[in-house]
């Protein structure tokens, strides 16, 4: 029996290889802080960093998915809004990682320089994965609907991830609740929407998202927007 070898081009885009290498950091300064300290401190944070790149994971496949030639056409649309699902499911996770300087507060003295510098390292890493997540999201839509349409959606898609970070850090959820209770978890989400807190906390990382969205937007040079088949 023969067996043909399949080749499938692949470019790792300039952006993924930062976002890599950010990664990498995080990874080396928590290590670092276990050595130094003799203590498993901080290292929830990896677990963090991954969730923040699961969103940028479906965003990438979608966008593979609009071009693959091992996906039949009239199958193609169904996969990417599949996947962008599953992306605006995750997203959260992103923005959320910021509100993981909060245990700043549980770092000693002679050390807290250190954690400073390694949950900020991590908190950058994160969002700006998220952020390049939404940028590619944001291109698959425009691509498929029209740029009115996809900003609107990116709109959207940034409000519900600031209320899903107010439920995750506050009420405890997180993106498995969906699978594993649904129910409580749309009824516990309709009566935290009465709760001032949780409008303030979705306004103020709504607002911090989409300006920090738009400023990266600003960055990417027009040409990047017709980059095809990269991850």
């Amino acid at each position: 029996m023969n067996l043909k070898k399949i080749t499938i081009s692949f470019t790792i885009s300039r952006p993924t290889l930062s976002l890599a290498l950010l990664t990498l950091l995080s990874f080396v300064l928590l290590i670092a802080g276990v050595i130094k300290t003799q203590q498993l401190r901080g290292m929830y944070l990896l677990w963090n960093l991954f969730l923040a790149w699961v969103p940028l994971f479906f965003a990438l496949v979608a966008r593979r998915s609009q071009t693959s030639k091992y996906i039949p056409v009239k199958f193609r649309k169904s996969v990417i809004y599949l996947c962008l699902g599953l992306w605006l499911l995750f997203f959260p996770n992103s923005p959320y990682i910021i509100t993981d300087l909060i245990h700043l507060t549980e770092s000693h003295r002679h050390i807290l320089w250190f954690d400073s510098v390694s949950f900020f390292i991590v908190a950058l890493a994160g969002l700006t994965t998220g952020l390049y997540s939404l940028y590619v999201a944001h291109q698959i839509i425009q691509r498929n609907t029209s740029r009115f349409w996809a900003w609107g959606m990116l709109s959207v898609s940034v409000v519900l991830s600031g209320f899903g970070l107010y439920l995750g850090r506050f009420v405890r959820f997180n993106s498995w609740d969906l699978f594993t209770d649904p129910i409580f978890l749309f009824r516990k989400s309709l009566h935290e929407l009465q709760n001032p807190l949780a409008i303030q906390t979705t306004l103020v990382f709504s607002l911090v998202v989409m300006v920090l969205y738009i400023s990266l937007n600003l960055l990417i040079p027009p040409s990047y927007e017709r980059t095809k088949n990269v991850a």
